[in-house]
């Protein structure tokens, strides 16, 4: 049976469905009437090619306030207002038509969803813990150290996703939106320029020294089954009794392999608005009674040696502090 892509109205086919095409993998023929999508809905037009700013008019919005991004089987393209599209044109899977002021897409966000990122206007990504705007769908590793200001030549960037972890060279493209691009860590090439401590637990990656530079003051206890590590004065989210607080963690001596699970403070924490915490105990730890948050990974977000480490760690506990005023 003939597909309605493929239905005949005297030389030409009546209608060419963008979408139908794409999915059978099949060239768009040209036709009498065209059927495309932006966003979710459907449209239709008689003009083989069409401008950004017929897109806009379809989908009710004008350039000054949203973009157009058209996705195809080989790329994902920015449509400006007066750019030509011919719907003939092999691949064209649909337009998405979105405001500028709302898109800015957090790639940790969405490697924590577990979402698919989409070519957007600008996206945040995270090196070494802290948050960059980046206004380009691809960056390459010299781009990544630039914008963290670091010198290339003393340090080297690696990228954590799904697929483990992977150093990214000089000149070598990193898809933004790919799927499961979680953050960069940029690591000292000679290790007297980064942040070591040799009081620090020997079990530690690079990676880890290197996210411990964003704090003032790290100390460690040495223990016989694992180390506590103590990042020190901590700025907590709102709503707890106290603005910072030092932070404990327990270092497997097994650890990366060995997950890093719960997390201690000191001071104890407690809600301003005083309605109770659960599952908290107290800890000694140097001498003091550190407050433990009994909250465990599930098993949706397991454990990896190959991506996990202390800064994921330090992001699930932020999680968790904040988590706790949607349960009550």
């Amino acid at each position: 049976m003939e597909t309605k892509f493929q239905k005949k109205n005297n030389t030409m086919n009546s209608i060419t469905d963008l979408k139908e095409c794409y999915c059978s993998g099949v060239k768009p023929e040209i036709a009498y009437e065209y059927e495309f999508y932006i966003n979710e809905t459907s449209h239709r037009t008689k003009n083989q090619v069409i401008s950004g700013l017929q897109i806009h008019q379809f989908a009710g919005t004008n350039p000054i306030t949203h973009f157009i991004s058209m996705k195809t089987r080989s790329d994902k393209t920015l449509i400006g207002p007066n750019i030509d599209v011919d719907l003939t044109d092999c691949g064209i899977e649909r337009f998405t038509v979105l405001p500028f002021e709302q898109q800015a897409l957090d790639l940790h966000d969405c490697f924590c969803k577990g979402s698919i990122p989409y070519i957007t206007y600008k996206y945040l990504i995270k090196i070494n813990g802290d948050k960059y705007e980046v206004f380009q769908e691809e960056i390459t590793g010299l781009e990544i150290l630039k914008l963290a200001g670091k010198n290339p030549e003393n340090n080297r960037v690696k990228m954590f996703s799904k697929g483990g972890k992977v150093l990214i060279g000089l000149q070598e493209v990193v898809d933004l939106t790919a799927c499961g691009v979680e953050r960069f860590v940029i690591e000292p090439l000679d290790c007297t320029e980064g942040f070591i401590k040799t009081d620090l637990p020997l079990q530690l990656l690079e990676e880890d020294l290197s996210f411990l530079d964003r704090f003032g003051v790290v100390n460690s206890i040495d223990n016989t089954s694992s180390d506590w590590l103590v990042l020190r004065s901590c700025t907590l989210p709102d709503g707890y009794n106290v603005q910072n607080a030092d932070v404990a963690f327990m270092i497997p001596k097994q650890y990366p392999a060995a997950a890093l699970d719960m997390f201690y403070f000191y001071p104890p924490l407690s809600r301003a608005d005083g309605l109770p915490i659960g599952a908290l105990t107290l800890q000694t730890i140097e001498g003091k009674d550190y407050q433990r948050w009994s909250r465990h990974r599930t098993g949706n977000n397991t454990w990896d040696p190959e991506i996990d480490s202390i800064s994921s760690h330090y992001d699930l506990m932020i999680n968790c502090l904040k988590s706790e005023f949607k349960k009550r």
